[in-house]
């Protein structure tokens, strides 16, 4: 029996799931080989105990710290070491179950196998054919090559996600950076982008003077004095507001998992900056008259709105990452409910069975061929030919039935018997 190695458990929830399957593993191992083993058995069994062993050395800190560094949670290594060694281990378990328990795992490797791979998977359709028509030694193989081959293909699925959380944080990060050095470089210089707006509707005329007079600049900050370096500071907040709110509407919308990668927190963290940087850029777009009937706006109230809106404006953008991650997340093996349902394999059906092969036909055998032809096929064409020859002798003149032989002797009188002669001398002699 392994024992649980030291340290304590990362205090993360996949630690603590991939623990206690290791435990239940260990457990049904017990239960399976509490009795003689066979030398394959012993094997499987030690298999079994090092593979569970290493998980669980997996979920717990070796160290002095108490939490994984960042290059172990970017790259996965904890986690991915655990769900291999436990996945390992269960394809071994199946060697050492008795044959009940291994026709009560069919479900359930059929059902993995279907989440895991397309319905039109070669390797699906044989799969599951072989799972239900095989017996005994060859099912319990079945089972084996079925359980690999899907996990396998969900642990590609866990990378492929995986690598997509990485990437957007790498894109939340990147877009938070280059949104704060431009708020920073803004706020020194507010001449270079100005946020104000020069409204379209002017003052009344002074009585005294007959030209019109120019309504003041609104600019965000609400003074009338020109661009400050206020102004982008409230343009990016409110920005960044409308794309937490755009992130809730979003994140909504998203099936959870019990993944160990955060996907929805990297997609709720990429919204906030992109709310910010779209605020920017659409008042900017408006300032310069790219958008028409906006070319300006008439209030302090207006220019906050609009900054909220183009926040929230962000999910037309973000909304392609949202689909995608909602992909990756359909596509990993769940026991949820409400999880993508297996669809049936395409059943390939069997090939038609062919006509009867005439019988062969024995080709005529020249002298030019016999000098050529080894001894032995001479001699089995001889023997085809004889027999072809028999058949013909025998359809050409058919046996009659066996007629009585009315002349046995050689001079062919009718044989005679003794008592009629007797009678025919007796009544010479009375006549």
């Amino acid at each position: 029996m392994s024992v649980p190695p030291g340290g304590r458990l990362w205090p993360e929830h996949w630690a603590v799931q991939a623990d206690l399957e290791a435990d239940r593993i260990q457990h049904r191992l017990n239960v399976a080989t509490a009795r003689e083993l066979l030398p394959s058995e012993v094997e499987a069994h030690a298999a079994v105990e090092h593979h569970v062993t290493e998980a669980r050395g997996a979920c717990r800190a070796s160290g002095r710290f108490k939490r994984r560094g960042f290059l172990n949670q970017w790259r996965g290594a904890s986690v991915e070491r655990a769900y291999l060694h436990l996945h390992t281990a269960k394809i071994f378990l199946v060697e050492v179950l008795p044959e009940h328990e291994v026709t009560a795992l069919l479900p359930e490797v059929s059902t993995r196998l279907g989440q895991a791979l397309d319905r039109n998977d070669p390797r699906r359709v044989e799969g599951e054919r072989a799972l239900q028509t095989t017996t005994g030694v060859a099912r319990r193989a079945a089972v084996k090559q079925a359980m690999e081959v899907a996990y396998d293909a969900s642990d590609e699925e866990y990378v492929r996600l995986r690598d997509f959380r990485n990437i957007i944080v790498l894109a939340a990060a990147a877009i938070t950076l280059l949104t704060g050095l431009l708020i920073l470089f803004v706020a020194e210089s507010p001449n270079a982008i100005p946020l104000c707006f020069d409204p379209a509707v002017t003052a009344p005329p002074d009585p005294a003077v007959q030209a019109p007079v120019p309504a003041p600049n609104v600019c965000p900050r609400g003074a009338p004095l020109g661009p400050g370096r206020g102004d982008i500071l409230i343009v990016a907040g409110l920005g960044a507001l409308g794309g937490a709110l755009g992130a809730l509407i979003a994140i909504r919308r998203l099936r959870g998992t019990s993944t160990p990668y955060s996907v929805s927190t990297a997609l709720a963290v990429l919204k906030v900056p992109s709310g910010a940087l779209s605020a920017i850029i659409m008042m900017l777009l408006l300032a310069g008259g790219f958008v028409p009937g906006l070319t300006n706006l008439d209030s302090q109230r207006q220019i906050l709105a609009y900054a909220l809106l183009f926040g929230i404006a962000q999910h037309l953008v973000t909304r392609v990452a949202d689909n995608r991650a909602q992909q990756l997340m359909d596509n990993i093996p769940s026991k949820d409910a409400q999880a993508k349902q297996t669809e049936p394999p395409v059943v390939v059906p069997a090939p038609p069975a062919l006509p009867p092969s005439p019988p062969p036909v024995v080709a005529p055998v020249t002298e030019a061929d016999d000098e050529f032809l080894p001894e032995h096929e001479v001699g089995a064409l001889v023997d085809q030919l004889k027999a072809a020859d028999e058949e013909l002798e025998v359809e050409a003149f058919p046996l009659r039935p066996e007629e009585p032989d009315e002349f046995p002797d050689d001079d062919g009188d009718p044989e005679i018997d003794d008592e009629e002669l007797a009678q025919t001398g007796t009544d010479k002699g009375v006549g």
